[in-house]
């Protein structure tokens, strides 16, 4: 079975927006802010990664239910790792 990913950014909670991957997944914004991304892990699930300045890779969290769940698991990482580091949140 294909799946298929629509082409259009999308809000999915407030503040937050998905944008279609060249990877095949979604990169997950803050405003104007890369954050990290998300895939679909099936049966429903996606792995969230937070965005890793300086890193080409990112920090896995783990698999959620559902892109709303995994995209603010990312934005919770990002916020976290930017208090502990002392950076600006996107």
């Amino acid at each position: 079975m294909e799946r298929r990913i629509p082409l259009a950014d999308r809000e999915i909670l407030p503040g937050i927006t998905l944008k279609v991957s060249t990877m095949g997944g979604y990169s997950v914004h803050v405003g104007t802010g890369y954050v990290g991304w998300i895939n679909a892990a099936g049966d429903g699930l996606f792995n969230a990664y937070v965005r890793v300045p300086g890193h080409s890779g990112g920090s896995w969290l783990g698999k959620y239910a559902g892109e709303a769940e995994s995209a603010r698991q990312v934005v919770s990482a990002h916020q976290n790792t930017c208090v502990a580091t002392n950076r600006r949140v996107a």
